[in-house]
C-alpha cells in the first residue's frame, strides 16, 4: 500500500476545497439563469451547456484527485410492476 505525504494530502484537499468554492459559484449561476432565460431563452441554454461542460469537468478532476469513480444515478424507465406482498400477510 502506497502512503500519501502530508504533502501531498494538503494538495488533494485544496483541490477539492476549490473545486467546492467553484461549485458555489455554479449554483449562483444557475440563479442567474433563471432571471435570463426569459429575457433570452438562447443565452439560457448557452449558459446552462457551458454549465454542464464545467460540472463534468470538475467530476473529473474530483475522481482523478480522489482516485474514486463517481457514478450517476440511472434514471429507470418503465412501468412499475404490481406490489409484492408476502403470502402470509395477504391472507390477513
Amino acid at each position: 500500500m502506497r502512503f500519501q505525504s502530508s504533502r501531498e494530502q494538503q494538495v488533494k484537499l485544496e483541490i477539492l476545497s476549490s473545486l467546492a468554492s467553484s461549485q458555489t459559484a455554479l449554483a449562483r449561476i444557475l440563479n442567474s439563469i433563471a432571471d435570463v432565460s426569459e429575457a433570452s431563452p438562447a443565452l439560457a441554454r448557452s449558459i446552462a451547456e457551458n454549465v454542464k461542460l464545467l460540472t463534468s469537468m470538475q467530476k473529473n478532476i474530483a475522481e482523478s484527485v480522489m482516485g474514486l469513480t463517481m457514478r450517476g444515478k440511472r434514471l429507470k424507465r418503465g412501468r412499475p410492476g404490481s406490489p409484492w406482498l408476502n403470502a402470509k400477510i395477504s391472507r390477513l
